[in-house]
């Protein structure tokens, strides 16, 4: 075997969505190579810091190649560590591109390449729970794991609106986080191993009260994590990083919020846009800036076929920007930044913040990368559905306050 292939195995085992999501997670810069006996060719996706840049897969090449490869129901995949001097073609968020290939393969847009039949159809539903993609993380630290818990089918693991101080990772199996509404709870994400459960809230807050509810599907075990450590390498901190990690923490908060928001049929898009302009506009290549808020309010809205979708709204200490080091699915790529005339921000640096990312221990890393992971996945679930709209055209340039 060659020496730089560190990664290996069965599509049949572990189909592409799982392996972009380990890739992700290791930050994997390489070739994934994957082989299909029904297949003429081999297909290719190359990866920069575990984000996918380009794909081939016969003609075909980019974003449509990869998406294409979804359907490669078996076969074998290699993952070679290796520079890359491919032409970034693929500037979609990692996770928005497995939503995406996900929902295309299950709608029949994307042709499947084996022998699939109606049982092995039905087999693959039940292990994903009939509910699209399963957000994972890697493989878990025990270092931080003080104590085990087994949940079974259906029972509650945290229920929203009451106290809790603990935060858990999966060892092994499936979890639904739900917001609860009337008549039934609205589901928001589906996480499996080595995603965690509850914010950092909970082991910094006393008397935190928690936002949603987590249900266990099939039967799960839970590692304990400890608290007290997590607190203490955060409390280490620079208190930029800290209010940067406060900042990610409350974009989640609000996505699920704004879920629920949708399912009551609230859209106040309009008033929310009126008399503001943008400040960052979403997919403008060049908007490589990272910002925090002085004074004043801004918001972030997604552009999508079906109009203006409102994320969330920032506030004074809040970041906003390109993060160079995470990738959240929102600004520049996947969203637009608006403020009124009133707002001050300061241009921030990201080295510092960079270097303080790679230097937190393997557990407290993991949960910033699966709040980032969350934040991208719940802010496509925000954009399920709205009535057609566009977005205001006028654009202003960012005036810093230094």
């Amino acid at each position: 075997m060659n020496e730089s292939v560190v990664l290996s195995g069965s599509l049949s085992f572990m189909p592409l969505g799982d392996i972009l999501q380990l890739l992700g997670a290791t930050n994997g810069t390489g070739v994934l190579r994957l082989i299909n006996r029904y297949a003429p060719e081999p297909g290719f996706i190359y990866f920069m810091e575990g984000n996918p840049v380009n794909a081939q897969n016969g003609s075909v090449d980019g974003l449509e190649a990869l998406y294409s490869l979804f359907g490669w129901l078996e076969g074998s995949f290699e993952f070679t560590r290796e520079a890359i001097f491919a032409d970034r073609q693929i500037t979609k968020s990692r996770m928005g591109i497995i939503l995406e290939g996900m929902k295309r393969l299950d709608d029949g847009v994307t042709k499947k390449i084996g022998p699939v039949t109606a049982a092995e159809t039905i087999a693959e539903t039940n292990r994903s729970g009939g509910s699209g993609t399963i957000i994972k993380g890697p493989l878990v630290d025990y270092m931080y794991v003080v104590d085990e818990e087994d949940f079974f089918n259906g029972e509650h693991i945290v229920e929203e609106g009451k106290h809790g101080s603990w935060m858990w990772v999966i060892l092994e199996g499936v979890v639904d986080i739900v917001k609860e509404a009337s008549p039934v709870p609205v589901h928001i994400l589906r996480i499996g191993d080595g995603a965690f459960i509850g914010s950092m809230a909970s082991f910094l807050l006393q008397g935190h009260i928690r936002t949603a509810t987590a249900v266990a599907v099939g039967n799960v075990q839970l590692g304990v994590l400890d608290s007290q450590r997590l607190a203490q390498e955060y409390a280490g901190m620079s208190l930029e990083f800290r209010i940067f990690l406060s900042s990610l923490d409350k974009r989640l908060k609000q996505l699920t919020d704004q879920i629920l928001e949708r399912h009551k049929g609230k859209n106040n898009v309009d008033d929310i846009l009126k008399g503001k302009k943008i400040l960052i506009r979403q997919e403008k290549s060049d908007s490589k800036q990272f910002f925090m808020i002085k004074q004043g309010r801004a918001v972030v809205v997604r552009n999508t076929p079906n109009g203006p979708i409102v994320l969330g709204h920032l506030y004074k200490g809040d970041y906003f920007g390109e993060v160079p080091f995470l990738h959240l699915g929102q600004e520049p790529e996947g969203a637009a930044v608006y403020a009124s005339e009133s707002i001050k921000i300061v241009k921030i640096e990201t080295e510092g913040l960079q270097r303080e990312y790679f230097h937190l221990s393997t557990t407290f890393k993991n949960i910033v990368d699966n709040m980032a992971t969350c934040i991208s996945v719940t802010s496509d679930v925000v954009c399920g559905a709205c009535s057609i709209k566009t977005l205001p055209a006028d654009e202003s340039t960012l005036r810093q306050d230094t």
